[in-house]
Order: structure tokens, then sequence, then C-alpha cells
């Protein structure tokens, strides 16, 4: 009897590890940056909801929504085949004073992020577009290694070990190329479980515990 009931807990237990930590892709409530650039397009933000009136504006400080960047797209295009209307951002660090772009992204609960996906254009520098030459995660570098050999856009996986509700991810421009388009960004990982709901689940684990206790005494 005490090896079923054993058997039983360990099983309820499993049950509970696999309840709060399934690993999924993350949803993000929203992200804030300042917006992309305009060169032969129109490579801002100018998808991102609530615009405020500054969503067709170059360097605007876009906050409180998302756009291009979580849509689910990843562009299989490189940027000058779209026009427009292209799903890329596009910074260029000589309209934004030299700066690298961050954007911060927010989870709607505390969560933990095994792995960011970044999914950027690299034309070799056609039109002064590049790969980045890194990406930042919350202040922890990944080089990206030059290519000169393959002008396609393409996604990078960077593992990671994050807990918040947030995460910066900041794009570092080659130096000579002044351009870096993102199309997506991804997070995989899990949804951190509130106090209570853990309290909850506990509870009905004890519950069925007691009712397999009394079953095996019968």
């Amino acid at each position: 009897m005490r090896i079923k009931l054993f058997a039983a807990s360990m099983l309820a237990f499993a049950l509970l590890v696999t309840l709060s930590a399934g690993a999924a892709t993350l949803p993000v409530t929203s992200y804030s940056m300042f917006n992309g650039a305009h060169g032969s397009f129109n490579y801002r933000d100018f998808t991102y909801v609530p615009c405020n009136a500054v969503c067709d504006v170059t360097g605007a400080a876009l906050s409180g929504g998302t756009g291009k960047l979580t849509d689910g797209v990843s562009p299989v295009l490189s940027w000058y085949q779209y026009g427009e209307l292209t799903p890329w951002v596009g910074w260029d660090n000589t309209q934004l004073n030299g700066s690298n772009p961050t954007v911060r992204f927010f989870f709607g609960s505390t969560v933990t992020i095994n792995s960011v996906t970044v999914w950027v254009d690299n034309t070799i520098g056609a039109g002064g577009v590049y790969l980045p030459s890194g990406v930042s995660i919350d202040g922890n570098l990944f080089p990206i290694a030059p290519d000169n050999a393959n002008p396609d856009p393409r996604g990078y996986t960077f593992p990671v070990n994050i807990t918040g509700n947030s995460v910066d991810v900041q794009f570092f421009q080659t130096t000579g190329y002044p351009w870096i388009m993102v199309g997506e960004v991804g997070f995989d990982g899990t949804v951190v479980p509130e106090p209570s709901s853990l309290l909850l689940l506990g509870t009905g684990l004890l519950g069925t515990l007691g009712l397999i206790r009394r079953k095996i005494n019968l």
C-alpha cells in the first residue's frame, strides 16, 4: 500500500512540475524603443499600436504597444524587395546620433526566458545594410560573425537564463555600415506561476493524495 501511495504521490508531483515548467513561445504584451528611420523606403515601425501620432517619425519614443517586431512575421525577402510597406524595422545610426538601438520587451507576468531569436537582414552592405556585429540581451553580449557570402535574411537564436517581466535587447551596428534591419524577435521559455496559483495547485494535490490514501486503506 505504501508503494502504491508513493507511486501516486510521485505521479502527482510530476504533474505539478509539468504544469509549472512547460517551455513555450512567450507572448510579448508591449515593447518600447526609439522608432526606426526613413531611407529609400519607410523603415519605421508604422504598424505600432498605440501610435500616438509618432509611428511615422524617425527616432520617436514608442511605448505601450506592439508592432512589426512581434507580429509573428519573419520576412523572407530582403529590405529592398518590399517597397514602402516593408515588414522590416530599420535603424540608421546617422539619423539616430550614432546610437545602437535598444528595445525593451514586456511580458504579462514574470517569465523565465530560455532563448531569444532575432531575425535580421544581411545584404552585405547594399544600401548600407549589414548584419549587426552583436546582440546584447540584458547586458549579455552575443557577437555575430561577419558573413560576406550569404546575402539573405536569417535568424539567430541565443541561449539565456533570464527571469523577470521585461528584457532589453540591443543591436550593435557593424563599423562602416549604418543600417540594421530587424524583422522579428521571439522568446522561448516558461511563465513563472504566481504564488496564489501554486497554493491552489498544491491544495488540489493534497486533496487528490487524500482521496488516494482513503481508497488504498479501504
